[in-house]
């Protein structure tokens, strides 16, 4: 998919949403909200241009609708196996309380730590100001919420976790509200449109009938719920703009008309990140925009599809602070002299997905033969094991001598290292402030998902193994980093990109 068919499916989608005939269901859609132009989200809506014809486009079309209808009757059926609560946790919860924050519940390692995944100490630190706050999980482990809920019953700020499943008379409701909807689209899709809004209508159609637009929904609901019980002054909500988002800020205003709906913006901005740069109706949109860094700030602040919603930097865990910083928060990196220096190294940063990984992987191993005077460390995300990897791919099998697989801290492997090769992660913020050089990996043919994309001079993008050996042959004939302009300023962005959290911040917009 190129730029030009990216935003026209974004153009279109969002006109769907903001049609005067949506419904909260069709808001649930989650394939109706584009969220960024990464490979793993555009495999979505490729068909919408590469159209199958005949007999492969009526297979493609019940293969999908048959999946939609499995997942959705599996989760059917546990419903009738489920007790009906709407979450897990205490009992017994203050009511009313300050803040709620909506959190994720990633893997069952981190059931039972105090600090949070994506607010880190910010509820701890909120709740030794003096005031309440539980943390609202929505359970992405695939484990008995009941049993992670329990290792929190001791903590200064109470978890809930969100069930998986509700009563089985509630999914029904929710179900047939959204076949309700998917009929609706289909009839809009048979009427006169052009081509490609006709064959997004007919695609939304079917995704009204996915198992994640019933799980937005009940999300909705939960949440909704839980927000009559608690009745918070402010709920925070990790915010990338997806809809399960879009569906907790309609059931927080519906259940407190009062509470004030903030959306927390915690990860990187990429070029043509969309969902979260424009609003919707009023009833989905959040009251203001809370950053990880002035980075996003700056980004969000100059789209004009926000229609002014206050942003804020909030800071993020992720921020150097705490990690040898001084007392602005910015890490004092001991920056090498790497002109003649026997640093040869080279930190390949994946992000937490396979067909990633494999791409950084096969383009390094080919490095790697051509280069055997640089070592290559491959550093896995903690979501991924390399027998994983192994067991789909043999390429791995055989690896040079000049590649190693990490079993180091980020920090040991950055220190070690003179450049990073990556393409999504926001690891390779921390990477470039202190000292190395980004090298990019541009695939043919494909949108870019580089963070650092407003990086110049600093940050390069190879596309073949002789361009990434050029780059480290310049370097490797002597780079003075401590004067050279271009890094200064690649050190400043990444310094501001994730700033260390405020807790007053969050004080004063709920409070002032």
């Amino acid at each position: 998919m190129n730029e030009a068919q990216y935003r026209a499916v974004c153009e279109i989608c969002d006109r769907i949403l903001l049609a005067s005939d949506s419904t909260t269901e069709r808001v649930a859609i989650t394939w109706l909200h584009i969220v960024r132009e990464h490979p793993i989200f555009l495999k979505r809506y490729e068909d919408l241009f590469e159209i199958a014809r005949g007999a492969k486009a009526i297979v493609n079309s019940c293969l999908r609708i048959g999946r939609n209808k499995a997942a959705m009757i599996r989760q059917i059926g546990r419903s009738l196996f489920s007790d009906g609560e709407p979450w897990y946790g205490r009992t017994q919860l203050q009511s009313p309380i300050d803040i709620l924050f909506i959190s994720h519940l990633l893997n069952p390692s981190q059931s039972g730590k105090e600090d949070d995944f994506y607010y880190g100490g910010l509820p701890i630190e909120m709740a030794a100001r003096g005031y309440s706050a539980v943390i609202a999980l929505i359970n992405h482990t695939g484990q008995s919420a009941g049993c992670l809920a329990g290792k929190w019953n001791e903590s200064s700020v109470p978890r809930v976790i969100l069930s998986s499943s509700i009563r089985f008379l509630e999914e029904i409701a929710l179900r047939r509200r959204l076949k309700i909807e998917s009929v609706r689209l289909k009839k809009l899709a048979n009427t006169t449109h052009p081509e490609l809004t006709r064959r997004v209508l007919t695609r939304a159609s079917e995704e009204s009938l996915a198992n994640s637009s019933l799980t937005n929904l009940r999300i909705g609901s939960q949440i909704g719920a839980l927000v009559a019980k608690l009745k918070p002054a402010a709920i925070v909500v990790t915010h990338e703009g997806h809809a399960w988002e879009r569906m907790v800020f309609a059931a927080a205003r519906c259940a407190s008309p009062s509470t004030l709906c903030i959306a927390y913006q915690h990860s990187a901005l990429f070029h043509l990140q969309h969902a979260i740069r424009r609003n919707l109706e009023q009833e989905y949109n959040p009251d203001q925009i809370m950053t990880a860094g002035a980075v996003s700030k700056a980004q969000l602040g100059s789209a004009p599809g926000l229609n002014g919603i206050p942003i804020s930097v909030l800071g993020s865990n992720r921020s150097w602070a705490g990690n040898g910083a001084d007392t602005n928060g910015k890490r004092q990196v001991n920056l090498k002299q790497l002109k003649g220096s026997n640093q040869s190294a080279c930190l390949v940063l994946p992000e937490g997905i396979n067909s990633e990984c494999y791409h950084l992987f096969e383009f390094s191993q080919e490095c790697a033969k051509v280069c055997p005077e640089i070592q290559f460390i491959w550093r896995l995300h903690p979501l991924v094991t390399f027998e994983s990897l192994l067991a789909r791919n043999t390429n791995l099998k055989d690896l040079p001598k000049n590649i190693i697989l990490s079993q180091a801290t980020l920090e040991e492997d950055i220190d070690r290292c003179r450049w990073a090769l990556y393409r999504g992660t926001t690891a390779i913020v921390k990477a470039v402030g202190a000292g190395l050089r980004p090298i990019y990996l541009q695939l043919p043919g494909e949108l870019s998902i580089d963070p650092l994309y407003e990086v110049k001079g600093w940050r390069v993008s190879v596309k073949t193994v002789e361009d990434f050996q050029g780059v480290t042959s310049c370097d490797l004939d002597g780079l003075l980093i401590d004067s050279d302009p271009e890094f200064s300023s690649a050190k400043r962005y990444c310094e501001d990109f994730f700033r260390p959290l405020n807790p007053k911040t969050l004080e004063v917009a709920i409070f002032s």
